[in-house]
């Protein structure tokens, strides 16, 4: 046996059955089924490279004798499963930019022209050659290859990188630019490292750096799930105490840490009157709210449980009767013209200006000041 061959296949051989863990692991996820689903097709294409790739290093060191025909085949589903590896990941970053499902639009359609268009390619060269050819039992690529396979590869990987980078400059939240920028850097790895395989021929460069994106998206995911409420994507309660945990000590009559907690009026009456699924909206419709504010204001904005929300106000140069005001103001803004009902908000808040390890004394403040808001708005409104 070729010995360089043994360590390049043992590697090959370990990411297969990483990403298999993965894909086992995955389907145990409760949050963006969409973007899971994008994963779980990159995780499959990935699979099938390694498994096609190792089968035709084994035919090109004449360990396995194949017929000609599939040893075609088996080269082709290589390069097609890398195609479809880039074409996911272009899924991926377009699912996790807009995590609201959209109708196929002319653009979605246009962007899977090139895929299609190159597996045809790879299927008709299995007889023309146009692409690759087999050449004394060795799997031989023509320059038309480089060009129209690498380009389209390339295409798909290149694509998210600019957009990447656009949305790092674009954007206002400190998260989604750490997301961009992270998407951005990720991806350099994998854009040379067509170009060092052939340096380096007996290390599996391809299959490592695919390896690590996948390591990469699946903790993202796991940690989305861990922080992330599932229903309004906004940060959960685990998150929020961590996060006061980290800025309570950092507090200072400068730079107070303050603490925002809400609710909706009225809510158990949506449910009860209207159904789960207009309560659902109702939930949805004032944490898309708390975004816009968190953009607009640099706070942090999580909800709390049932209807309770928070946001957390460490850096802001507004007052805390400012943010209530905008929170109310905008809120108003949203309602839908056809809402059977009006969603309106209590709102309490408690500041630290001091160091202080334990949130619990500045979440009970926040509450308390919540109890007087709503105290107010039932004496108003239970009539």
């Amino acid at each position: 046996m070729n010995f360089n061959l043994l360590p390049y296949i043992i590697t090959e051989g370990y990411c297969v059955l990483y990403a298999l863990t993965v894909l086992i692991r995955i389907n145990s996820y409760i949050g963006s089924q969409r973007e899971t689903r994008q994963l779980r097709n990159m995780i499959y294409a990935y699979v099938g490279m390694l498994v096609f790739d190792i089968f035709g290093e084994l035919f090109t060191a004449n360990i396995i004798v194949p017929p000609t025909i599939v040893l075609r085949l088996v080269n082709c589903a290589t390069i097609v499963c890398i195609s479809l590896g880039c074409y996911f990941w272009y899924r991926f970053v377009f699912v996790r930019s807009f995590p609201t499902p959209k109708r196929p639009t002319l653009i979605n359609i246009l962007m899977f022209v090139p895929l299609a268009a190159i597996i045809i390619f790879d299927l008709v060269s299995l007889g023309t050659g146009t692409l690759f050819y087999v050449e004394n039992g060795e799997f031989q690529t023509t320059d038309a290859f480089t060009w129209i396979q690498g380009g389209v590869n390339y295409f798909y990987l290149l694509v998210p990188t600019v957009y990447s980078v656009y949305r790092f400059f674009m954007s206002h939240s400190h998260i989604e630019k750490v997301e961009s920028i992270t998407f951005a850097v990720y991806m350099v790895a994998p854009l040379i490292s067509g170009f060092l395989e052939d340096i380096v021929p007996t290390v599996p460069i391809l299959a490592l750096n695919i390896f690590l994106i996948i390591h990469f998206l699946f903790v993202m995911i796991q940690n989305h799930q861990i922080y992330t409420d599932a229903l309004t994507n906004l940060n959960n309660r685990r998150h929020l105490n961590q996060f006061l945990e980290e800025q309570l000590p950092k507090a200072t009559p400068e730079k107070p840490v303050i603490l925002f907690m809400m609710d909706i009026n009225g809510f158990k009456a949506i449910n009860d009157t209207y159904g789960h699924v207009e309560g659902d909206n109702a939930l949805c419709l004032f944490s898309d709210v708390l975004k816009d504010i968190a953009v607009r204001d640099n706070t942090f904005a999580a909800r709390y449980g049932g209807d309770e929300f928070c946001l957390v106000a460490t850096k802001t140069k507004k007052s805390p009767d400012d943010i209530v005001s905008e929170i109310r103001s905008l809120l108003a803004e949203r309602q839908p013209e056809s809402s059977k009902f009006i969603i309106t908000a209590s709102v309490g808040y408690a500041q630290i200006e001091k160091p202080e390890n334990d949130p619990t004394l500045l979440i009970e403040k926040a509450d308390a000041a919540l109890y007087i808001d709503k105290q107010t708005w039932h004496a108003n409104n239970d009539n």
